[in-house]
């Protein structure tokens, strides 16, 4: 083997090991961030990576207007008989819980832009994990399809679920206790 045959082999193997090396970086790094469900918020554990400003920033740029109530933000919109509805509480400026509502004329059923709003917030939580997104989107489907009230772990978050309110449905999603 030449000199210079055995320095292209030398740099090709210091390449590899320098790209293996930044893909290990990269996938452990991102298996703590997607194993991260809670990070403090003073003295509260709260939805990582989610911080209540650009949240509440991204519900008034839908056209909500927001009022805070003393760290529990409130925010609604109407569009035509719809009237949709979040509750941010917010610690330390992370956010540990949230509510929406979507609040539907004469008791008719959740239309698709009331569900598109319940998901959302849904799978916020986990919005980094493909696989935690489908079986929440498909838990929250499936509940208010059966339109019952219920109450469920979907891993490290309670949800619960209210259907029974003849103009509402309402989604709570909080850190599991």
């Amino acid at each position: 083997m030449t000199g210079r045959s055995r320095r292209l082999v030398i740099l090709a193997a210091g390449l590899a090991a320098f790209l293996a090396a930044g893909t290990g970086s990269y996938l452990y790094a991102g298996d703590l961030r997607a194993g991260q469900v809670t990070q403090s918020c003073g003295a509260r554990a709260c939805i990582p990576g989610v911080k209540a400003p650009a949240l509440l920033d991204a519900l008034k740029g839908r056209g909500h207007e927001c009022e805070d109530t003393s760290g529990v933000w409130l925010c609604e919109m109407v569009v035509g008989s719809i009237g949709f509805q979040a509750r941010v509480n917010v610690s330390d400026g992370g956010v540990h819980r949230l509510t929406g509502t979507v609040f539907h004329a004469d008791g008719d059923p959740l239309t698709e832009a009331g569900l598109a709003y319940l998901t959302w917030f849904a799978v916020l939580p986990y919005r980094d994990d493909p696989a935690a997104t489908a079986q929440i989107r498909d838990w929250l489907s499936t509940m208010i399809e059966a339109d019952k009230d219920t109450q469920a772990t979907i891993l490290d978050y309670t949800y619960v679920l209210v259907t029974s309110k003849d103009d509402a449905v309402q989604l709570d999603i909080r850190i599991a206790t």
